[in-house]
This record gives C-alpha cells, structure tokens and sequence, in this order.
C-alpha cells in the first residue's frame, strides 16, 4: 500500500515501489523472493512455525484460550501459548519432546510434591496426591483439578476431575480407552474459574 506524502508517493502500488536512488525519486518494480531463494534453514524455520501454529489452532474453540488469555498480562493469549509449546518441536516442526508441551499458565499456585500414577488396582484411575503450604490461603481450599490425557495420535480437552485442592488426594478416573493414554497433565482452576496454575506433565 501506497501512502502520499508532502505531495510524494510513499510506498507500494501493485508490483511498482516508489524509492530513492542516489538523490533522485525513481519507480521501480518491487523485489519478489521466490519459495526456490529460501535457504534450508529458512523453509525449515517456516516449516516449524507452520507445525507449532496448526497445533495450536486445534483449541481455538476449547477451554485452552480462555486460560492462556487470563496468563497474558497484554491478552495475546495465543502467542504466550505458541511460545510455550515451540520447544517441544523439532527444527523440522515435528512435535518431538510431548512431555515439554503445556496447556496451562496463570498465576495460581501449583501445590507442592504432586505426584500422579495408575492405580495399581485399577489402570483405569489414576491416583493423585499433593501438599498444601500451610500458609496457603483458604481462598484457594476450593480450587478444581484440572487434566489433559495424551493418547499416541491426539490430547483430550482439559477434563474437570471434581477434585479440590483442599482434599490433597483423589482418585480420578481416565477418560476414553485409558490403556492408550500415555501421560497427563495437571493443573489447578480457581473456584471462580477466572484464573489457573501453570500444568505439570506425568507420564503413564
């Protein structure tokens, strides 16, 4: 797009730039870059991004925007969430390291020495335990535990489980087939469901 200014043209139309060379005012046609001047590194770049952007648009319509636009302290949740997930993909946008991906942030704390694993009873459940700080206020005795389930071709919504942070231990159910998840990933959600923890990632 082109602009005028002082009586000049500024900018583009079409394919023609205005621009300036050696003191004089000239048109010329516009650069282009074709996918084949790229460099490896450069399609690489563009491939990873690419990967990292599809991945996050598969919860565009879930709960995961709602948490990372409430972490955001400018409200880009998107892009606070693109940054936190890049490391777990590859230079060649495969997602390479699972247990690196997040699907929470926020400012409410995440309980000490939590810990998740099956039931050895029952592989369908998997048990969990935590320990409140002492000094934790009762403001927090209500907050919800959240999960995300990883199957080997997908991850499930965050699921509310029922359990309160207060009660430092729940048995929780697996959704789905509950011999195909691989891990899980744990977080808390405020009683008024306007603010969350960062997630912690057990594999199974």
């Amino acid at each position: 797009m082109a602009r005028i200014r002082g009586g000049k043209v500024v900018g583009k139309i079409g394919n023609v730039v205005h621009t300036g060379w050696k003191g004089i005012e000239v048109l010329k046609t516009a650069p282009h870059r074709s996918m084949d001047s790229w460099s490896g590194k450069q399609v690489m770049h563009r491939q990873r991004f690419k990967a990292i952007s599809e991945y996050c648009n598969k919860y565009k319509y879930t709960l995961i925007p709602q948490i990372w636009n409430h972490a955001a302290e400018n409200g880009h949740g998107r892009n606070l969430f693109v940054k936190a997930n890049s490391p777990a993909f590859a230079l060649d946008g495969q997602l390479a390291e699972v247990d690196k991906l997040h699907f929470s942030a926020g400012k409410l704390p995440l309980p000490q020495h939590l810990k998740a694993e099956r039931s050895g009873t029952d592989p369908t459940k998997v048990e969990v335990s935590w320990m409140n700080d002492e000094n934790l206020s009762q403001v927090y005795a209500h907050d919800e535990l959240m999960m995300v389930c990883a199957y080997p071709d997908r991850f499930t919504q965050p699921i509310a489980t029922g359990a309160l942070r207060k009660s430092e231990t729940s048995l929780i159910d697996l959704p789905g087939n509950p011999e195909n998840i691989t891990g899980i990933w744990l977080f808390f959600r405020a009683y008024k469901k306007d603010s969350y923890s960062p997630d912690q990632c057990f594999g199974l």
